[in-house]
């Protein structure tokens, strides 16, 4: 990490994994950490901040997912701050989601709420999952700059990730779901769309009734193939933008 950059954790009421994911966030949107800066090891991390290492790698994991940081394996290897333009390795299936959440600098997510229910028909669908075969419906709200942003609700197989509703879901669910059952999601299919505001969403993310939302949904897949993933994350659209880059541009 740049030596003119030192990461102080600031204790208070939010979980510690937040508070870091908040500060790095900050300093990579500030330029305080710049492109390509290679953070310390988790070890000394830990150390300097005197927290555990999963608390960092929860926080850690948090900005993989967002596209703000990568890792690299091997020798020369460690977690890097992402370049501009980078192609998303292995570790991660960046995507829309990513993209609009990495724009409005979200930090972290909050768990709403984790249940087993029957697969409905699109996700049945999505997931090439037989009848009456059940999933876990994760729903968490994504915070940026200390606001809702996004309420993020993701369905996972019950066969594939058994008792995944009983685990701490407040991190990195991606590396959950790695580190707990070897399949994390590699590469996404994503489609984009706009919709109107629901009752509920003015409960989630406190928008009001028939206000734009961007609604993104993804099915993500494993480095197998499987689909693991079906998610609908639903974007308040008046805090959430996306700026694309064109190499060229056509008429």
């Amino acid at each position: 990490m740049d030596e003119a950059y030192k990461l102080e954790l600031e204790r208070g009421s939010k979980p510690l994994h937040v508070s870091i994911a908040e500060q790095l966030t900050a300093a990579i949107a500030s330029g305080q950490l710049a492109a390509g800066t290679r953070l310390p090891p988790e070890r000394q991390l830990a150390g300097s901040l005197a927290v555990s290492r999963m608390t960092v790698r929860q926080a850690l994991g948090e900005l993989e997912r967002d596209g703000l940081l990568r890792r690299v394996v091997g020798r020369s290897g460690g977690t890097f701050v992402q370049e501009a333009g980078a192609e998303p390795g292995p570790a991660g299936a960046q995507g829309l989601s990513a993209a609009l959440r990495r724009e409005a600098h979200a930090a972290h997510a909050e768990l709403i709420s984790a249940d087993v229910e029957p697969a409905g028909k699109r996700t049945s669908a999505a997931l090439d999952l037989g009848r009456n075969e059940r999933v876990v419906v994760i729903v968490r709200l994504r915070l940026a700059d200390g606001k809702p942003l996004a309420v993020e609700r993701s369905s996972l197989p019950v066969r594939l990730f058994p008792d995944i509703e009983d685990m701490d879901l407040a991190g990195s669910l991606y590396d959950l779901m790695d580190t707990g059952f070897g399949l994390r999601p590699v590469r996404a299919l994503e489609r984009l769309e706009t919709a109107e505001a629901r009752p509920s969403d003015a409960r989630t993310i406190g928008a009001k009734r028939g206000a734009p939302i961007l609604l993104v949904e993804r099915i993500g897949y494993a480095a197998d193939g499987t689909p693991v993933e079906f998610a609908r994350d639903r974007f308040r659209g008046d805090r959430t933008w996306l700026m694309v880059e064109s190499p060229q541009v056509e008429e």
